[in-house]
C-alpha cells in the first residue's frame, strides 16, 4: 500500500511530504511532486513536525520495565517524606530506585539506617539513580546472608551503612523474587510501551547483567517475543557477558551478529568502572571529597582478555567507562588489538564522562566511538565541583568529540535517567539542568547545535548496528521509522510532546 504523507513539517529539509510503501520512504520531497504519483492513502500532518524516530544508543530495557514496577524514589526533598511516603507501601520486597543524595536537603546518601525506620520487617533495597549503588535495610541482608555467600570485593560492599556497589549489587538483590521468562517478558513489553510513546524507535540495550540468571534466559525471552511479532521496537542488545567461559559460549552457539528481526545481537558490553555520583567511577586522582579513586571493576589483564576474544569474534565492544583512569586502560586495550582489523570493527566507550582532550584524540585516532549522556548533567552538575575540583572543566566534552569526527551519540542510560528524549535535546543544546534551575550552564562552549544533536540521537547510533545506509533519516530507501511532534522548536523542546510513532510505516503508538 502507497501512503503519503503531505504537510510536515520536517526540520533543516526543503521536504514537507513523503510516501512510504512496504515499510520504506520511497519518495521524500515537496508536497506537489509528492501528489503527482499514485496514491493509495493520504495523510495530512497539519504542519506538525516529522523527525526520525529516536535511536537511543544506550540504556536497558529490561531495566526500564523493572524499574516501572519499583516505587519512585526521586520525589521526596528530604529523607524523612521518603521515609513516611514509603511507610505507607504494601510491596513486600519493597524495591525503589531514583534517589540522589542531592534531592535531599540532608545532602547525604540513605543508609540502611534509614531504610529500617521504614521497615525491619520487610526486606528494603532502594537504587540510587545511577543504578551503581544500592542501600538494603537489615531483613534484606538477613536474607541474602542466608541465601548465598557474601560477595566478593570488600570496597563493593558495607554491612554497617547497608551500601552495595557494582558486583556486590547482585548479591543483595536476590532477595526480589524469582526471574522468570514471563516476568522479563512482561517487563520488556512494559518498557516498549514507554519507549514508543516517548517516540523512541531503535534502542541499544544492555539486558543480561539487570538480572542475576544466564545471559540465555534473557535473550530467548526477547527472543520469543520477536518471533510471535509482539517486539516492534528495534533492540540491538549490548551483550553483558563479563565471564570468559560464558563469552566463548556466546560465541561457540553463534550468536555473534546474529539478527532474528528486530532483535539482534551487538556489541560485547562490560562495566569497567562505577558512576561519578557514586565515587565509583575509577580516576586516576582521588576524588576531591573523598579518599577513593573508585572502582575497577576487571584488572587490566582480564578487560583486554574478554575484548580481545570479542574481536577475534568479529564482535565489537561497548565498554561502560565513566572515570579517566579507566579510559586510559580501555584505550590501552583498543590500541593492543590486530591493526589490521582495528579499522573495521566499531568499538566505542559508553558515557566517556570525564575523557580529557588528550584521550579524545586518542579515541579519534583508534576509531573508538562514544555513547554519551548529556541528559546526566540534570542531575550532576552540582556534583561536579564537590567530587572534581578543578578537574571538572575537561569533563562532558561531548560536542567536542561530535565535531571532532568521532561516532557520537546521543542517549540516556534508561532508567538512569528519564526516557524523554526532548529533555536530553534541552541540555544537549543548552548545557543547563532542569531539575537544578537556578545553576549557571556547564561549559556552555560544548552545547550542540540542535541539528547536530539530532543527527546524533538518530542517524549516527545506527552506524553501530550497521545500519547507517537504511536507519535513522528521512530520506528515500530509508526504513520509514518516524515519529510526528507538536511544539517542536529549540525554544520550547521540554514542551515537545509526540502524537504518534510508526516503525517501518506501521503506526505502533498514538496519544
Amino acid at each position: 500500500m502507497k501512503k503519503a504523507y503531505i504537510n510536515a513539517h520536517i526540520p533543516f529539509s526543503n521536504a514537507n511530504a513523503f510516501i512510504v510503501e512496504k515499510g520504506r520512504f520511497t519518495h521524500v520531497g515537496s508536497k506537489q511532486s509528492i501528489l503527482k504519483q499514485t496514491i493509495d492513502e493520504i495523510i495530512d500532518l497539519n504542519n506538525y513536525t516529522v523527525l526520525p524516530g529516536f535511536h537511543d544508543s544506550h540504556l536497558h530495557v529490561l531495566g526500564i520495565g523493572k524499574s516501572m514496577n519499583m516505587e519512585d524514589l526521586s520525589l521526596d526533598d528530604t529523607i524523612d517524606k521518603l521515609i513516611k511516603r514509603m511507610q505507607s507501601s504494601d510491596k513486600n520486597p519493597l524495591i525503589g530506585r531514583g534517589f540522589h543524595e542531592g534531592q535531599f536537603q540532608e545532602n547525604r546518601s540513605l543508609t540502611k539506617i534509614d531504610l529500617n525506620k521504614i521497615s525491619t520487617k520487610k526486606p528494603i533495597v532502594f537504587y540510587r539513580v545511577c543504578g551503581h549503588m544500592v542501600v538494603a535495610n537489615d531483613k534484606a541482608i538477613e536474607l541474602a546472608k542466608a541465601s548465598r555467600t557474601l560477595p566478593k570485593g570488600e570496597n563493593n560492599y558495607d554491612f554497617e551503612t547497608g551500601i552495595f556497589k557494582e558486583e556486590a549489587i547482585a548479591w543483595i538483590m536476590q532477595v526480589s523474587g524469582k526471574i522468570t521468562k514471563a516476568r522479563i517478558q512482561e517487563e520488556v513489553l512494559l518498557a516498549q510501551e514507554a519507549l514508543l510513546a516517548n517516540g523512541v524507535t531503535a534502542v541499544g540495550s544492555d539486558d543480561f547483567a539487570m538480572y542475576d540468571v544466564d545471559f540465555e534466559m534473557i535473550l530467548e525471552a526477547i527472543q520469543e517475543l520477536d518471533i510471535d511479532g509482539k517486539l516492534k521496537l528495534r533492540i540491538l542488545e549490548q551483550a553483558n557477558i563479563p565471564k570468559l567461559e560464558n563469552l566463548k559460549r556466546f560465541i561457540d552457539k553463534k550468536y555473534v551478529n546474529r539478527t532474528f528481526n528486530r532483535y539482534r545481537m551487538g556489541p560485547l558490553k562490560l562495566l569497567a568502572d562505577g558512576s561519578l555520583g557514586a565515587r565509583s567511577a575509577f580516576m586516576r586522582e582521588p576524588y576531591a571529597d573523598a579518599n577513593t579513586k573508585g572502582i575497577r571493576v576487571f584488572p587490566k589483564e582480564t578487560l583486554a582478555a574478554l575484548i580481545t576474544t570479542a574481536d577475534q569474534a568479529g564482535m565489537d565492544s561497548a565498554v561502560h567507562g565513566i572515570g579517566d583512569a579507566i579510559i586510559d586502560d580501555l584505550l590501552d586495550v583498543y590500541e593492543s588489538l590486530d591493526p589490521a582489523t582495528r579499522s573495521d570493527k566499531r568499538h566505542s566507550i559508553i558515557h566517556a564522562q570525564l575523557a580529557d582532550k588528550a584521550q579524545i584524540a586518542r579515541m579519534l585516532a583508534l576509531n573508538v566511538g562514544a555513547q554519551t549522556q548529556p541528559i546526566f548533567l540534570n542531575s550532576d552538575i552540582p556534583v561536579l565541583e564537590p567530587a572534581l575540583g578543578d578537574r571538572r572543566f575537561e569533563t562532558y566534552l561531548f560536542n567536542t568529540m561530535y565535531q571532532s569526527g568521532i561516532k557520537t551519540t546521543i542517549s540516556t542510560d534508561a532508567p538512569v535517567e528519564a526516557i524523554n528524549p526532548f529533555d536530553n535535546l534541552y541540555v544537549a543544546t543548552t548545557r543547563k539542568s532542569i531539575k537544578h534551575k537556578n545553576l549557571e550552564p556547564f561549559l556552555p562552549e560544548e552545547a550542540f547545535d540542535l541539528k547536530d544533536a539530532l543527527d546524533a540521537y538518530t542517524h549516527v547510533p545506527a552506524y553501530f548496528s550497521y545500519q547507517e545506509h537504511e536507519l535513522g533519516k528521512i530520506q528515500k530507501g530509508f526504513l520509514a521509522d518516524f515519529i510526528v511532534v507538536k511544539n517542536f522548536k529549540k525554544d520550547r523542546l521540554l514542551e515537545a510532546k509526540v502524537l504518534t510513532t510508526y516503525i517501518e510505516g506501521e503506526q505502533v503508538y498514538q496519544s
